[in-house]
């Protein structure tokens, strides 16, 4: 048994329900959207990188304070405590770090660095003792101490200025400077 009697009667309900259809499905794409938008504006993205023992965290393209921290002790430690046999290749994987508008500048006075150490047979040793974080830099308290083969030359304290910027995920050095009280 036929709902209506016409066939005009027929198509003109299945023409309502196909619109009802469409119309409820493109609410629904719009919901879904929605919803996949708020994911991604709220998802963490962790990675582990080596030589780091802690995890790094983005939390709406910014990373967390920890993983700037954890990232500038490594820096740091590269750049800062070498021996002559060290030097050249801490210097290298420092230079990963650096910024590529950065890099030539740090290329001559890193290699100028090892050179001078490998002549003189001079050793380093930085302590750091505070980290104080201001927007894109941060200052790197300690106490430096330098040999000469076993010979203890000098123990100073220290202040190294960290200039950064993080570029889809990647953090990169503008500059590592000893700040001069």
């Amino acid at each position: 048994m036929n709902v209506f009697v016409s066939k005009a009667a027929n198509l003109f309900a299945q023409n309502r329900l196909m619109k009802f259809v469409i119309i409820l499905l493109t609410c629904g794409y719009l919901f879904n959207s929605l919803l996949v938008n708020r994911a991604l504006k709220y998802q963490k993205i962790v990675l582990i990188p080596p030589h780091m023992t802690g995890t790094v965290e983005f939390v709406q393209g910014k990373p967390t304070e920890t993983y700037i921290n954890d990232i500038c002790r490594r820096i740091i430690m590269l750049a800062t405590n070498y021996s002559p046999a060290t030097a050249r290749k801490q210097f290298d994987e420092l230079l990963v770090y650096y910024a590529p508008e950065s890099y030539p500048d740090a290329s001559k006075s890193l290699y100028s660095l090892a050179g001078r150490v490998e002549d003189a047979q001079v050793s380093s040793v930085f302590f750091p003792e505070s980290f104080k974080s201001k927007d894109d830099h941060i200052e790197i308290f300690g106490n430096v101490r330098q040999f000469t083969g076993n010979t203890f030359i000098e123990n100073r304290s220290a202040t190294y200025k960290l200039d950064y910027k993080i570029i889809d995920g990647k953090f990169e050095i503008i500059s590592l400077v000893e700040h001069q009280k």
